[in-house]
């Protein structure tokens, strides 16, 4: 059993501790799906920006390299009702789609965990449509509080170990390095702060 299926049923805990960030980052990703969307998310974790952009979307379909995190996701999405919301595993880096197939596609907080991220998200850009967003809401830890180093050393205990550690500045450099496409991006200030990034396909 891997890091992510050990902390599956402990992930939503860990949410709730840095609730402002995510509190923000749902708005933002209700906010950036459009009304009818076909939306795709990498990384979905135990669902919450799935389940966000379901709100809007007319169907989202939820994928994790962790079956156990989905297992998580799909609970959560039948005590709330969603019936346009589906579920599976799937590798970030050879996405099972079509070249444009997506509306909006989604990878929260993954990016930095990955030895070549900027390959990742032109995987995502290849599947998302003309016009379409990609939204990239990722931690950023370098530079960071005493107090946000103490709270990941708890993760550190079960080997949580990410590829690197951005700062906001450093982050959106690195995605407008992968040249796909106009980068926005906002921090979220919080226990662990977030840089919500959104690469819009020209």
């Amino acid at each position: 059993m891997d890091f992510w299926d050990k902390v599956a049923r402990l992930y939503d805990a860990a949410e709730f501790l840095n609730g402002k960030v995510y509190r923000e980052m749902v708005r933002l990703t209700k906010s950036l799906v459009p009304r009818h969307a076909a939306v795709l998310e990498c990384a979905g974790g135990t669902g919450e920006l799935s389940l966000a952009a379901a709100e809007k979307a007319d169907s989202v379909f939820c994928t994790d390299n962790s079956e156990t995190m989905l297992d998580v996701a799909r609970e959560k999405a039948r005590k709330r009702g969603f019936e346009n919301i589906k579920f599976g595993r799937q590798n970030i880096f050879n996405i099972s789609a079509n070249d444009e197939e997506y509306d909006v596609v989604i990878a929260g907080n993954v990016l930095h965990l990955l030895e070549n991220p900027e390959n990742a998200v032109r995987e995502l850009y290849r599947v998302t449509k003309r016009g379409g967003r990609i939204l990239l809401p990722t931690f950023v830890t370098r530079a960071s509080s005493a107090f946000t180093k103490a709270t990941l050393k708890i993760y550190e205990l079960l080997r949580y170990n990410p590829s690197t550690e951005y700062t906001p500045r450093s982050y959106v450099f690195m995605l407008k390095g992968c040249n796909l496409g106009t980068v926005k991006a906002k921090l979220i200030k919080g226990m662990v702060p977030c840089c919500y990034a959104v690469i819009v396909k020209e």
